[in-house]
């Protein structure tokens, strides 16, 4: 059928000629493309319809992901800053613990004991929020062991300073020492005697320091000893200044480690100026050199 043929005539004043020659598969292919692109459109149309639906929940997809990679980007940021302040904390510890001879504050690991956790992926799967909160637990525990340490540590720092304040180890005045503890000929020409303190030899007026942090126990005039302070200190100790000129405070006064507490003087039984120092460790008198640091 499709070689049926079609041929059409025209007369004109050169007689009959054909004008054309028409097959019938000439008009059924086009009629078939035109179907096949028909039905290809219509097939198409359906996506086409849902195109918008599909883009808005793209869109949705897409700021969900990139919300949760800044997320994820965030919190390794903290993970980071927190495990750097632990190790911090452990090795400050670490440090201070050498220098206050405190062996138990050394043990303190930081991060090393720590999981090892890279937080790399745009969001958190299953494996990595277990791994995270495995090194969230770990991280916690550690940081709550170096603020135990470190509550220790503060405990014994306060307990260090109130014990460098209390001892007496300032130099009551500034000068030198012309008599030391011990045996010694008699300064007054009787043979010998037992210095319980130091001599130290300051012009008078000059300012008399307690040694160390205390309370004063006696301010007054005493025999041979003229004006005298004793201050007693913590762990037993107590330091007596004598021949003053002056006293500056009063019996039960707290002082502090280098306060002003008299003006030496040559009062009681001397053979001249000086500032007559002693240091008693359960009111028995112990050479004072030993404490006299600085």
């Amino acid at each position: 059928m499709l070689e049926r043929e079609l041929e059409i005539f025209i007369h004109g004043p050169g007689g009959i000629r054909r004008l054309l020659l028409y097959r019938r598969w000439m008009f059924l292919l086009p009629l078939a493309v035109l179907l096949v692109l028909a039905g290809g459109g219509a097939w198409l149309w359906r996506f086409q319809s849902g195109y918008e639906g599909l883009s808005a929940r793209r869109q949705a997809v897409l700021a969900e992901l990139a919300e949760q990679k800044a997320k994820a980007l965030h919190l390794r940021g903290r993970v980071r800053l927190l495990g750097d302040e632990s190790s911090r904390i452990a090795s400050f510890n670490a440090k201070l613990s050498v220098m206050l001879d405190h062996p138990g504050l050394r043990s303190g690991e930081g991060m090393g004991s720590l999981p090892a956790t890279r937080l790399t992926a745009p969001g958190l799967d299953g494996d990595m929020s277990r791994r995270l909160v495995d090194f969230l637990d770990s991280l916690g525990n550690r940081l709550a062991v170096e603020e135990v340490l470190q509550q220790e540590l503060a405990r014994s720092l306060l307990e260090r300073k109130l014990e460098f304040l209390a001892k007496p180890s300032l130099w009551p005045a500034r000068g030198y020492i012309t008599s030391g503890f011990g045996a010694r000929p008699s300064p007054f020409g009787r043979g010998g005697d037992f210095h319980n303190g130091v001599d130290i030899k300051v012009p008078i007026g000059s300012p008399v320091y307690a040694a160390g942090a205390g309370r004063v126990t006696e301010a007054e005039a005493m025999g041979g000893y003229g004006l005298r302070i004793a201050i007693s200190h913590d762990y037993g100790l107590e330091t007596v200044y004598a021949h003053l000129k002056k006293i500056e405070v009063k019996p039960g006064q707290e002082v502090k480690r280098g306060q002003l507490i008299g003006l030496s003087g040559n009062t009681g039984r001397t053979t001249g100026s000086h500032l007559h120092y002693e240091v008693r460790v359960g009111n028995t008198p112990v050479n004072p050199r030993q404490y006299m640091l600085d």
